[in-house]
């Protein structure tokens, strides 16, 4: 059975990618396709790798139920050919990732997480500065979108 391996990027892998990352993955585990999706997340900055995810989302994500275990690590160009799908948390990281792109052919594998938001495309915002109510902004934002994305992988997985 193939695997569709998917990755959320944002800056340092700390607060938006990570908390897509643990999202999805619970879609994926409620709709138990555990078996048929792989999801990781990753940052185009090394800043924080090795790090949990920053306290303030680890917190939002917690409190509508879904924990966030992961350690912050750094987009590699080597990660094109091992996932399906690069989704980028905003523009200037998804211009990042596309200048680590080993060959043109993969860089359709490059998309903005929001091109699957029903309230359309944009940047997630970063809520680093802010305070908690960005946080909760950011929780909205991917969890209405999280939930379009699975319906996009299931119907890949289908075809």
């Amino acid at each position: 059975m193939r695997v569709f391996r998917v990755m959320f990027v944002c800056l340092g892998n700390i607060c938006r990618s990570p908390l897509g990352h643990g999202v999805f993955a619970h879609h994926v585990a409620q709709a138990g396709l555990q078996d048929q999706i792989f999801v990781e997340s990753s940052g185009t900055g090394a800043w924080h790798v090795g790090e949990q995810a920053d306290a303030r989302m680890r917190s939002v994500a917690a409190s509508h139920g879904v924990p966030i275990d992961h350690r912050a690590q750094k987009f590699a160009s080597s990660d094109f050919e091992q996932y399906d799908l690069i989704l980028a948390m905003d523009s200037q990281n998804r211009r990042d990732i596309l200048s680590l792109c080993p060959h043109p052919s993969l860089a359709a594998k490059v998309k903005m997480f929001r091109d699957f938001d029903p309230q359309g495309p944009g940047d997630v915002p970063d809520p680093w500065y802010g305070g908690p109510e960005g946080f909760e902004m950011v929780w909205d934002i991917v969890e209405r979108t999280a939930s379009h994305l699975l319906q996009h992988i299931s119907q890949e997985l289908q075809s």
